[in-house]
């Protein structure tokens, strides 16, 4: 049952990233240079922005693996502590910067991912106790 959860996880994950990508980025970047932002911090931000694609594709390695090494859990719980983070940043935001950050998909994406890691890694201990 961990294989589905897990799995699911990673299929939102795989969306999430594309979307922040191919999406978000043209959206979010080039708007920057129109500004008189120093290039120093819009050139953090590109760095910071793709850095998150990079975190999440890490997510999706580790909730495909452990989908395929059912003894290896320890990697989802990973993810999922990774997703749960992001899914507090994006509500924590939301709550106390901007309440532009309800319109953006981050806050319930990252929930949703979490949720359904989580039960997979709560399934992938029922099925060990058995």
């Amino acid at each position: 049952m961990s294989f589905w959860f897990f799995r699911i996880a990673a299929a939102l994950s795989f969306a999430g990233v594309v979307g922040h990508e191919f999406l978000g980025a043209p959206m979010v970047l080039p708007p920057l240079s129109m500004t008189d932002i120093p290039n120093e911090v819009i050139w953090l931000h590109h760095f910071s922005w793709h850095v998150g694609s990079v975190s999440v594709a890490a997510i999706i390695i580790m909730y495909v693996y452990a989908s395929i090494r059912p003894g290896h859990v320890a990697m989802a719980v990973v993810a999922t502590g990774m997703s749960a983070g992001f899914a507090c940043l994006g509500i924590g935001l939301g709550l106390w910067g901007s309440n532009v950050m309800w319109e953006t998909p981050a806050p319930y994406v990252w929930s949703l991912v979490a949720l359904i890691g989580g039960l997979g890694v709560l399934a992938s201990k029922k099925g060990n106790a058995a």
